[in-house]
């Protein structure tokens, strides 16, 4: 009975979540359709080119077999900082949900998985938004270091299982599927992933905008405020606000954009606990690693630019 509460009260705040943003999009329309333009011109023109190669060759490599080969965390990682978020979650909630990790392992690895891509912190935030090539990477390099600190705190606190290597794969599981089957179940995939990140990035873009139109964001009449509390939702928005709305040094810049960046915005974190979806991974602990590794990589920018800049 008391599961048939909690799933109940589940429903129903979903229900009115779900009816609040129809009535918003019925109440400001131009916003709601400037929003999903805008989302979806940027997932057409960055996002999708950017994660569709990575998505393919991880669902396939995942299909034949391949990634549960490898026990450490290297592969993840890779193709996390390869590819950029949510990469790093997709992941893990494969090797997951095939019961190839268990719950405490699946925590680890996305304590230092989960990361932007370098071509987005350089090309993007550095040389578009801040004007310097050499910012982005100094807020890169701040990221992934903060992100590899991120996994040393997160795997002394959970430990590490020991254990011999997965049994292999037997016929009967991968469904006797031919290599060209494998490979179109996992262009599939990845349109569905991918599809499921676009809703989030219109979502994001339409409540983002909505905010800034009652003022959310003008209680405060600090700058660097402002740009967090617009990089808690959505992690483009405010590094676009660090970059253009505050006269402030480049180091400082640098530092505001790595936490943002290494935060990931509640953005990122709905595309990953879409991707993480029955792993038993929990959007608290989410958060909350998410937020020390943008403390890392902070405390990492400040180091890094006071020898370079």
């Amino acid at each position: 009975m008391g599961i048939f509460k909690f799933g109940k009260k589940r429903i129903l705040i979903a229900g009115s979540v779900t009816m609040a943003c129809c009535v918003l999009m019925v109440a400001f329309p131009s916003i709601a359709l400037a929003s999903a333009r805008r989302g979806i011109s940027l997932w057409a023109s960055d996002v999708l080119p950017a994660l569709l190669p990575f998505f393919i060759c991880a669902n396939f490599l995942q299909n034949i077999g391949i990634i549960r080969m490898l026990r450490s965390g290297a592969f993840p990682f890779a193709m996390s900082v390869l590819s950029g978020y949510p990469m790093g979650a997709k992941i893990v909630g494969d090797l997951r949900r095939g019961g190839e990790i268990s719950l405490t392992e699946a925590k680890r690895l996305m304590s230092f998985c989960s990361t932007s891509g370098p071509a987005f912190m350089v090309g993007a935030v550095g040389a578009g938004m801040l004007g310097s090539g050499t910012l982005g990477g100094i807020i890169a390099a701040a990221h992934y270091i903060g992100a590899l600190v991120n996994g040393i705190l997160y795997t002394r606190l959970l430990g590490r299982e020991s254990g011999g290597p997965p049994a292999p794969i037997s016929d009967s599981k991968r469904g006797g599927r031919g290599m060209q089957e494998s490979f179109t179940d996992a262009i599939l995939m990845s349109f569905r992933s991918l599809a499921i990140v676009l809703a989030y990035i219109v979502l994001f873009m339409f409540l983002t905008d909505l905010f800034h139109m009652s003022g959310l964001f003008s209680m405060t009449d600090d700058q660097a405020v402002r740009a967090l509390i617009k990089g808690f939702f959505e992690m483009t928005v405010g590094c676009e606000a660090v970059a253009e709305g505050i006269s402030v040094t480049s180091s400082v810049k640098c530092v505001l954009c790595a936490f943002i960046l290494s935060w990931g915005g509640l953005s990122v974190m709905g595309q990953s606990m879409s991707m993480l979806s029955g792993t038993g991974v929990t959007l608290g602990y989410l958060m909350v690693s998410k937020l020390t590794h943008g403390i890392f990589a902070a405390a990492a920018a400040f180091l890094i630019t006071l020898f370079v800049l």
